[in-house]
């Protein structure tokens, strides 16, 4: 199977020293609301909608702390979740495959639960969240299971 799709391997690396510390920073910023000063817009005019200007609905302030560390999140995790592995090989794809599949079916019943049980801003809440969590799935399961096969090849009697 050819993978020209996936970026090399030491992308791998790069995404989790972005993902790992944005997505705690992240958290800091919902929990604590903690925020960059310098991210801070301040416009200083009328509160009128002016679809003429350069932002849509004309921001008066705002912190863009959260729209940037989400950012660095999301293309961290997809840099560590589609690099190719040190020896990538048709085995590796087929887990791959299997592993993206798993999280996108996982991800999916984790939004029907949603929809059922979750109304209104605790509804918001858990999408916001769900922006990275088939990633994260994606992630975890495929790391898992190569570690498993891994393992497995290396106690099987030759």
């Amino acid at each position: 199977m050819q993978t020209r799709f996936l970026f090399p391997h030491r992308f791998k690396a790069i995404g989790l020293i972005m993902a790992i510390p944005s997505f705690i920073f992240m958290a800091f910023n919902l929990f604590a609301d903690y925020n960059f000063p310098f991210l801070q817009y301040e416009h200083h005019g009328t509160g009128k909608i002016d679809f003429d200007r350069k932002f849509l609905f004309n921001l008066q302030s705002h912190n863009f702390t959260a729209e940037i560390v989400g950012i660095i999140v999301i293309i961290g995790l997809l840099l560590a979740a589609f690099s190719k592995e040190k020896h990538e090989d048709e085995r590796i794809a087929t887990l791959r495959m299997e592993s993206i599949l798993w999280a996108v079916y996982v991800n999916t019943l984790f939004l029907i639960f949603s929809i059922i049980f979750f109304y209104a801003d605790v509804f918001l809440s858990i999408l916001t969240y769900n922006i990275c969590t088939t990633l994260i799935l994606f992630i975890i399961r495929f790391n898992l299971v190569l570690y498993m096969d891994k393992r497995k090849l290396n106690t099987e009697p030759q």
